[in-house]
């Protein structure tokens, strides 16, 4: 929980007859949620105990008055709880802002559009206030990127008419992304009047563009109350000098992580991944038209990272107009090709209508073998690695012959684990994969499996299929004795950590304990402790393949390219795993 900070947006009810009774009953809530969840922050709704549809009644002394009676009144109901609340009472000149804790006045300022950002220190971070229409937030992107906040929260009451949730929604997204920052949406209204405005309750928590938490008006009040990790807000943003005006002390106390953590953190909505299958086939097609090369060159093992970069090739012909004719589409049968991953490649290049060549490697790989010394009968590294350079050898000589370049299959998930062979299956001359983690591949394979036509159903089996590297030879059944997610571990966990790790560059500890609470019905933290220290292992020692990538295009954030990420090829896993030891 180090580094995280708990917010909690609260839509209370208001009475606009008894502003002491709308104070009684958010005093009551805030009271339980303090209690339930304690957060560092609990902030109120603009016109918290008065709503907004008061008109020029609000200007009324008896509406200040009130309101002033209620400012002790508040205090000595927060006097018992640790968390800082924030809410906005009447007064002579208007409205103003009060930040309290433990029943002392923190800060005030005020509540209008006028006043611009109140910046203050939020248990350790750095948070901002501002007063003004959620819908038009992006207008004051400027004023929040320059006072350097990394929570801004958005307390409001303004009316709603239809479209206008959806508005305020875009709005907070993308000023939350653009600014790397968590921006919190309390609007109020619940109990106003409904004319002629109608106003309507819902919160919201934004970190870096995502969506944390969304409460509407329902069964009741809305609140939000989410944990804000300021590791993942320090990756997206560059924060400015800043000054608080106020310091709020953090909630101590045992706390269960309240935020919502997806096991695939990459899974993209449908049109996502159409828009990431049509950014592959444009880089290839870009590729082939800066250098005029016509033809490709693929093995094709009848796995799953060789089918979408043969579909990406097919695609790229397609948007430049050629036949797939263009594709030479090389099966190479090995010690370990299973029966169902041979025919399944050789069906797929039919279908797509590529010119397949079969070129069988086990007589060529015994003659290496043989020179360089080696039996043939010891299941070793060398056994796996000579069939990989030996058909690496094959395209490229290939690619030669027929004046073409040879397209890379290799994805994200192999090269962040080195499991992929130097000089090997890690060459080539463009690879189409290399931004997608092996969960991605699997997401898009199916996405576009059934627009080539006759594809669908042989790539339905290839994602059906175990994932294999298929060097060492089948067993009693014919099928692949090994299964690469035995050798590794799970790919969702595995891109899980990947995700994290490269992202936000997050401490082993912290993504130990958000993989645990992930995965907490899937594998035992015994488990997952074994296989982050693997990552780790793998991770750093496989920098020196990375370094000497193919070339390729950067299409999305989370990628390894030498643009996007640098590190020494000699730089030890010992800082790393140590970490993961002391758990």
């Amino acid at each position: 929980m180090q580094n995280n900070v708990r917010i909690c947006a609260l839509s209370a009810p208001i009475d606009q007859s008894d502003l002491g009774l709308g104070a009684q009953q958010a005093a009551e809530r805030i009271a339980e949620l303090a209690q339930q969840h304690c957060p560092d922050l609990i902030f109120l709704p603009h016109h918290s105990f008065t709503g907004g549809s008061l008109g020029s009644v609000f200007q009324n002394g008896l509406i200040a008055e009130q309101g002033q009676q209620l400012l002790p009144y508040l205090l000595s109901k927060t006097a018992m709880i640790k968390s800082a609340v924030l809410f906005t009472l009447p007064d002579g000149g208007g409205e103003s802002c009060y930040i309290c804790q433990a029943g002392q006045l923190l800060g005030q300022f005020r509540a209008d559009s006028a006043a611009g950002l109140f910046t203050f220190t939020l248990a350790g971070s750095r948070a901002a206030v501002l007063f003004c229409d959620p819908a038009q937030l992006v207008r004051h992107a400027g004023d929040i990127a320059r006072s350097g906040a990394q929570i801004l929260l958005l307390p409001a009451c303004q009316p709603c008419i239809l479209g206008y949730s959806d508005r305020v929604l875009r709005q907070i997204k993308e000023v939350s992304a653009a600014l790397g920052i968590c921006v919190a949406l309390c609007q109020g209204g619940l109990g106003g009047s409904s004319s002629p405005w109608v106003f309507e309750p819902q919160t919201a928590v934004f970190e870096s563009g995502q969506l944390l938490d969304f409460g509407r008006e329902i069964d009741g009040p809305p609140v939000s109350c989410v944990d804000i990790d300021l590791d993942i807000l320090a990756a997206g943003s560059a924060p400015a000098s800043f000054e608080a005006a106020c310091h709020t002390q953090p909630v101590e106390g045992q706390r269960t992580l309240m935020r919502p953590l997806r096991q695939n953190p990459y899974i993209l909505r449908p049109e996502q991944l159409d828009e990431l299958f049509a950014l592959q086939v444009k880089s290839l097609a870009v590729r082939m038209e800066n250098t005029g090369i016509k033809n490709l060159v693929i093995a094709v093992s009848g796995g799953l990272d060789s089918t979408l970069a043969l579909l990406v090739c097919a695609g790229a012909c397609d948007r430049l107009g050629l036949g797939h004719e263009h594709i030479t589409a090389i099966t190479m049968p090995g010690f370990g090709t299973t029966g169902r991953t041979y025919q399944n490649a050789k069906a797929l290049i039919s279908a797509l209508g590529c010119a397949l060549r079969e070129i069988p490697i086990k007589d060529s790989v015994q003659v290496h073998f043989t020179a360089i010394g080696h039996d043939g009968q010891k299941k070793d590294i060398t056994y796996e690695n000579a069939q990989a350079r030996e058909r690496t050898q094959i395209a490229l000589d290939i690619a030669n012959t027929v004046g073409g370049f040879v397209v890379g299959t290799g994805d994200l998930s192999e090269a962040a684990l080195g499991f992929c062979t130097f000089g090997g299956d890690a060459l080539a001359n463009f690879n189409v994969n290399i931004c997608l983690p092996k969960t991605v591949v699997r997401q898009v394979a199916g996405r576009v499996k059934d627009r080539f036509y006759g594809a669908g159903e042989v790539v339905q089996d290839i994602l059906d299929t175990p994932v294999s590297p298929e060097l060492l030879p089948p067993d009693e059944t014919g099928e692949a004795s090994q299964k690469t997610e035995e050798i590794l571990g799970e790919y969702d966990l595995l891109d899980f950590i990947l995700y994290y790790h490269l992202k936000y560059g997050m401490h082993p500890q912290k993504l130990y304990y958000y993989a645990c609470v992930a995965f907490s019905q899937n594998y035992s933290a015994d488990y997952i402790k074994e296989k982050l220290q693997l990552f780790y292992r793998r991770f750093f020692a496989s920098q020196f393949k990375r370094a000497a990538a193919p070339e390729s295009a950067i299409l999305t954030e989370v990628c390894l390219h030498t643009l996007q990420f640098q590190m020494p090829g000699d730089m030890s896993a010992k800082l790393f795993l140590h970490a993961v030891e002391e758990l």
